[in-house]
């Protein structure tokens, strides 16, 4: 681990971390490399001399300092804006985009900022980050683009692409992560805990999920550790699945429900977020009324029903 002081400004300074390269030495490409006999690291040293004196002067304003052939020459971002948003879903694959016009043998690094901490994350093609979900996905003609695999909470925050110019050219990226809101509700749209249903009726429970970045159709659901999505074994199962631009509504049917369909279900987003619910399939009573009981009623009736199930026990023993 090499720790290097950059200097961003006059009485201002930050710290770089740079890890050994992840990776082989390789022959110099046209993309940025390392000469043959050359480690990467020993590429990435020597240029990157051209950062050691970072200003933070800004890509217009230093272009404006330019005239003629020397700006024509120049290397510049195909997105003009300074710094973009970027949101993605909690687990998901994130990608920052860095366009690049005119690179000609400048290279391009990512880096990470947190505070005065900065992290090299790749220098041109290689990757240096210790952090193995990183990576650069260089997409032609110009896109030096970086690749998040398994995003995680901790990702997100400030990234900056730069180009080794002198001082260097920067874009600034700013990533988001959410997370999806999974809920089951009621007939009244209100979240839900536990449901109550006569043995015969049909079990219908509704899963929302909210807050989604990306848009994604496959809602699961289990009894238990058991998929109902595909399950042919009991028959009666059903999933219909609706989508509008703000939210996903999954609904789980399931047909003359026995009290062997009692028990905890759950609606998942893949491993990112889950919703569950206590589904009770009852003998004797009708559901909508035991919908439409408060809590206090529900114990009520659970304790009546254990007494009962208790006498019933009792008179077989004698």
């Amino acid at each position: 681990m090499l720790t290097l002081v950059l200097l961003l400004a006059p009485a201002t300074a930050a710290v770089l971390t740079l890890p050994r390269e992840v990776g082989a030495a390789g022959s110099k490409s046209q993309y940025g490399g390392v000469e043959s006999g050359q480690t990467a690291a020993d590429d990435t040293r020597a240029s990157l001399a051209s950062l050691w004196s970072y200003s933070t002067v800004t890509e217009d304003r230093y272009d404006h300092t330019l005239h003629g052939d020397q700006h024509e020459l120049m290397p510049y971002f195909q997105d003009h804006t300074n710094a973009s948003n970027i949101t993605a879903q909690l687990g998901s694959t994130a990608y920052l985009n860095c366009r690049v016009n005119r690179l000609r043998d400048k290279t391009v690094s990512w880096m990470r900022r947190d505070g005065d901490q900065i992290k090299l994350l790749t220098w041109g093609l290689h990757t240096y980050s210790n952090d193995a979900r990183y990576s650069l996905n260089f997409e032609h003609p110009n896109n030096w683009k970086l690749q998040i695999k398994y995003t995680q909470r901790r990702d997100q925050g400030s990234y900056e692409c730069q180009v080794s110019t002198h001082p260097p050219k920067v874009l600034s990226v700013n990533l988001n992560i959410v997370a999806p809101v999974v809920d089951i509700i009621d007939d009244r749209g209100s979240s839900v805990s536990e449901k109550f249903y006569k043995t015969g009726s049909t079990i219908e429970l509704k899963c929302t999920i909210s807050q989604m970045p990306q848009a994604q159709t496959f809602i699961l659901w289990r009894h238990g550790d058991h998929m109902l999505n595909y399950d042919t074994s009991r028959g009666g199962i059903s999933v219909k699945t609706d989508m509008s631009s703000s939210v996903i509504v999954s609904t789980l049917f399931i047909a003359n429900a026995t009290p062997k369909d009692s028990g905890n279900y759950t609606c998942s987003l893949g491993d990112v977020a889950t919703g569950s619910v206590l589904v009770h399939v009852l003998n004797g009573e009708h559901p909508q009324a035991m919908h439409g009981s408060s809590r206090k009623d529900l114990c009520s009736l659970t304790l009546v029903l254990l007494l009962s199930s208790l006498t019933t026990l009792i008179n077989l023993l004698r």
